[in-house]
């Protein structure tokens, strides 16, 4: 009867990394007319790779946690045709542009819903707009 009591809890993610001591709040005009303001809150590792979270706002009352997940697949795909290893700044940076193109391409209802996923195609195309290919 109280077998529910037995039943373990959902295992928590790990605490984020790698957060600045201050926020710096920033702002991205999207091509879909929101403007946002966003902040990095950190990263952790995530299962099939390395989570950003990122909060944003497209009103500036209500703040969201936007994750993106960079496929860890992708990331080693793309450091072994390339030869070398994909640097932390470079992921994270990856991860931002990633978070901007959902902003340009999804209505903030969306942005919640599932998160931004990086796969190796998405990677190549973003370090490739960099410059870092």
């Amino acid at each position: 009867m109280f077998g529910w009591f037995k039943r373990t809890p959902a295992p928590q993610p790990e605490p984020l990394r790698g957060a600045p001591e201050v926020r710096r709040l920033k702002t991205y005009q999207a091509e879909t007319g929101y403007v946002y303001q966003y902040y990095f809150d950190g990263w952790r590792p995530a299962e099939g790779g390395q989570e950003y979270i990122f909060a944003a706002s497209p009103d500036r009352t209500r703040y969201w946690a936007v994750p993106v997940l960079l496929e860890e697949a992708g990331v080693r795909a793309w450091e072994r045709d390339r030869g070398r290893e994909l640097i932390a700044a470079e992921r994270h940076a990856v991860a931002k542009l990633a978070l901007f193109s959902a902003f340009d391409e999804r209505p903030p209802a969306a942005l919640t819903a599932a998160p931004i996923r990086v796969d190796g195609r998405l990677l190549a195309d973003i370090l490739t707009r960099l410059g870092r290919d």
